[in-house]
């Protein structure tokens, strides 16, 4: 299994978040630091304020910050929110469809990859802080802004 690109980028901003609590952060901040184009950060963004992940606040002053304390958001709820479907197989019109196990196979193993994610949260990625910090402002140097 490989998780999308969008769900990457949805862990990488909860975590610089999740080290950030203490203030707002930007999107062309975020972007700037992982490198990823501001124009993809801005629609994951979205889905992880629709999905009461984070909260975002408008204007010149502005920015993202956690929602919730790192301590409640699990890494499954995350990337279940992030991936396209909740359904890792997509049987159509196959002529075994009726008959096939694997499908079932397929989605018992999902689970259980879930339930492993269920035992860790953000607070569990977060909690090297200070080398992170420190990974953050070398980031800053090359010409991140925070």
């Amino acid at each position: 299994m490989q998780l999308s690109r969008y769900t990457d980028y949805s862990l990488r901003i909860l975590i610089y978040l999740g080290i950030h609590r203490e203030r707002l952060s930007s999107i062309n901040e975020i972007a700037t630091c992982y490198n990823i184009s501001q124009n993809h950060l801005m629609k994951i963004v979205h889905n992880l304020g629709k999905s009461g992940f984070i909260t975002t606040v408008r204007g010149r002053r502005g920015g993202l910050q956690l929602n919730k304390k790192p301590e409640e958001i699990t890494l499954s709820s995350v990337i279940r929110n992030s991936e396209e479907s909740s359904r890792p197989i997509k049987c159509k019109a196959c002529i075994i469809e009726d008959d096939c196990i694997i499908q079932d196979v397929v989605i018992k193993a999902f689970e259980a990859f879930y339930n492993v994610l269920n035992q860790y949260t953000l607070a569990d990625a977060i909690r090297n802080r200070v080398k992170l910090e420190t990974l953050f402002t070398q980031a800053n140097q090359k010409g991140c802004n925070p």
